[in-house]
């Protein structure tokens, strides 16, 4: 799980222009935005609402607020930001689709990870074992996990049609420490996770 992680943050970043502004939502103990703002110099804002990770934030010297995504974004103006992040926290919001809409009115571009319940290696531990792949449940057990949905890449793609949104950029995180950049074929079953760079379509 580190290792998608790293690997995460290396490609949010290689997206991410210089001196942008940016908004992290759920940005937990803030290493992805302090690298953003170290390696690009980003004037940039989290939002966390845990308050052992909100600690952390501020220890580092990072901006950030602590608030619930799940309300809205209304508290920022139409285009406040260049991106607004929403980093291996998807599956954990109660409304996605409106989490999506707001972070495409504050933001240029949306940046979202989404973990893959589609991937091959989940479907065959349900198939044989009857359970959840830990890559799923990185928390442990199903009563002690954050995550409160699941979703496959073939979902996430339908849903982007639905809302008209456009993919300017996606890249995959496959297993061996391999990543594919563009449209992966058999994505739903081949991808651990999926990293997409959003814009809303005209």
């Amino acid at each position: 799980m580190a290792s998608l992680i790293a690997r995460n943050h290396l490609i949010i970043a290689d997206w991410i222009r210089p001196g942008a502004r940016v908004l992290d939502l759920g940005c937990g103990n803030g290493t992805l935005l302090k690298a953003l703002i170290e390696s690009k110099a980003v004037k940039g804002i989290g939002v966390e609402r845990s308050q052992d990770m909100l600690v952390q934030c501020l220890r580092k010297g990072l901006s950030v607020y602590q608030a619930d995504i799940n309300q809205d974004l209304s508290y920022w103006d139409d285009a406040s930001f260049d991106y607004v992040i929403l980093n291996a926290t998807l599956q954990e919001i109660s409304h996605p689709s409106l989490v999506m809409r707001e972070m495409l009115r504050v933001g240029e571009y949306a940046i979202i990870t989404v973990s893959n319940f589609g991937y091959i290696r989940n479907r065959l531990r349900v198939l044989c074992a009857g359970r959840v792949s830990a890559l799923i449940r990185p928390a442990g057990a199903w009563h002690d996990t954050p995550v409160i949905r699941f979703v496959s890449l073939q979902e996430f793609y339908a849903t982007l049609d639905e809302m008209q949104l456009a993919v300017s950029d996606a890249c995959f995180l496959l297993p061996f420490n391999r990543i594919f950049v563009g449209d992966l074929p058999l994505k739903t079953l081949l991808a651990q996770e999926g990293i997409f760079k959003l814009k809303r379509l005209r």
